[in-house]
């Protein structure tokens, strides 16, 4: 049980992230996701410090407490949790014909034969007569390096770095077999046995605690998120990425008959870290307990930074057209570095660790927060007393319309998949100024939500996924996402 639950957290916390997908200050809230993420026209209430800062200009509401929590995973991952609860989640048809399930229970068991031998091998090198440190040497160009026991063995492939795990297994590969004390399976071999044991993915899950006023001309609120987004096909080769911010909002909201502007100014404090596989892994190695934090290996990048966004709303009549711009100019953040340790107890402590100054490379890596620019429209007829039993709205927008100028500069083309997930629209029912049905197309999924509003508590949660047919002409989805959030508001 031990070795399978390893390699499920290895599996979940190191596949690869793709480079800066995600707007640090930008939660999975499911009011705007169930009415699939078009929000830029309709902002108003704790949302318009997401979406459109106009929207301080319109009623107020003040959040007394806010707690969102949010998941999205392709559909190998559900597969995979579904192994592991043993139950097949009916409700969920895999979009995939070839198989009801997506792992294979005697891959996966072969595959935990693999780091079984590994430990093996290296515990037996002394008895074989095997000069172990001198293997790992030639292995790494490292003559400092002092081996002791298989536990030394683990560490050396944590401090290797989760990119270059395969290639270093594949140079102790060669300088053991020219030791005279070969692996005792191929490095191929070990790869494709994680291809067929374990499913690749894309996995984000995050979740933020705030609080605010918005409304009358002024927005004021202060938020706190945490998020980890992976993304890869090789759980060896791979790495993720996880983040946290702290952020205060305060704004203006100016009406001019039916225009209305509107200014944020987001002072920021913003920390990431990529999330390695390889601690989990050296730990599984070394039959030691895990450490979830270990999963921090890698150096965390901090800093501040002052996010600008503005935005502005013109009424007529049931219509509303919207335009936001996020980060205006971009955000930079003053980054420093430190160890994940040092990071976790000053937060923990309401500070920030001293830390060190960037190298010019990582200066250069380091994560950027673009100028995104967002329209909308929307329809929101006046039903006179009817509305208090029902009121509908729906509403488009195109995000991050700058998408396309940092495409451009980066010399290539926009993609289909680049232009539909700019694309949302939805649509929301009010029943009895209590209950809200949502549904719509969330930049490439389908959205659903519903939402709850008795007295100060709201509830509100969504799900979407990227439902369609297969090579088999079945329908099913290959990734799907839920949020929920509950708040306390007047």
């Amino acid at each position: 049980m031990r070795r399978s639950l390893t390699i499920l957290l290895l599996l979940l916390g190191a596949i690869a992230v793709s480079a800066q997908p995600l707007d640090p200050f930008q939660p999975a809230n499911p009011i705007v996701m169930g009415r699939g993420g078009s929000f830029t026209a309709t902002a108003s209430g704790y949302n318009s410090f997401f979406c459109n800062p106009a929207g301080f200009a319109r009623d107020g509401e003040l959040t007394l407490t806010s707690a969102n929590l949010w998941a999205f995973m392709d559909r190998d991952l559900v597969s995979l949790a579904q192994d592991f609860a043993g139950t097949g989640l009916s409700f969920l048809p895999q979009a995939s014909s070839a198989s009801i399930r997506a792992i294979d229970p005697a891959a996966f068991e072969g595959l935990e034969g693999y780091f079984t031998d590994l430990a093996d091998w290296a515990a037996g090198a002394e008895a074989a007569g095997a000069d172990l440190e001198a293997i790992i040497v030639a292995a790494t160009g490292d003559t400092d390096i002092t081996i002791t026991s298989e536990a030394d063995l683990a560490e050396i492939i944590a401090a290797a770095g989760t990119e270059d795990v395969i290639a270093f297994l594949e140079a102790v590969e060669q300088a053991a077999t020219d030791a005279g004390y070969p692996l005792p399976f191929t490095v191929d071999d070990l790869e494709a046995a994680i291809a067929s044991a374990l499913p690749s993915g894309y996995l984000r899950i995050g979740g933020m605690v705030g609080l605010g006023y918005v409304g009358n001309g002024i927005g004021l609120g202060l938020f706190a998120n945490v998020e980890g987004v992976v993304d890869g096909t090789n759980v060896l080769q791979a790495t993720g990425m996880a983040y946290n911010t702290i952020t205060f909002v305060g704004g203006l909201g100016l009406s001019f008959g039916n225009l209305h502007l509107g200014l944020a100014i987001r002072p920021t404090i913003f920390g990431y870290s990529e999330i390695s596989a390889a601690p989990i892994l050296a730990g599984y190695l070394s039959g030691g307990s895990l450490d979830l934090t270990s999963v921090f290996a890698n150096a965390v990048y901090f800093g501040s930074g002052l996010g600008v966004d503005v935005g502005a709303l013109y009424e007529l009549g049931p219509f509303s057209f919207g335009i936001a711009v996020k980060d205006l100019l971009g955000t930079q953040i003053a980054y420093r570095r430190t160890t994940f340790d040092e990071y976790y107890q000053a937060i923990i402590a309401a500070s920030l660790p001293l830390g060190n100054e960037l190298t010019a490379a990582e200066e250069d890596a380091a994560w950027t927060i673009p100028m995104k620019v967002n329209v909308g429209a929307e329809f929101h007829p006046d039903l006179g007393v009817v509305s208090f039993l029902f009121d509908p709205s729906v509403s488009v927008d195109l995000l991050d319309l700058s998408l396309a100028i940092r495409t451009f500069q980066s010399g290539q083309q926009m993609t289909t998949d680049q232009i539909l997930s700019m694309l949302n629209f939805g649509g929301e029912m009010n029943l009895l100024r209590f209950l809200s049905i949502r549904g719509g197309y969330y930049g490439g999924y389908l959205s659903a939500g519903v939402g709850l509003d008795i007295f100060l508590v709201d509830i509100h949660a969504a799900i979407a996924g990227d439902f369609g047919r297969d090579a088999a002409g079945q329908w099913g989805f290959s990734n799907v996402g839920g949020s929920v959030e509950f708040a306390f508001r007047l």
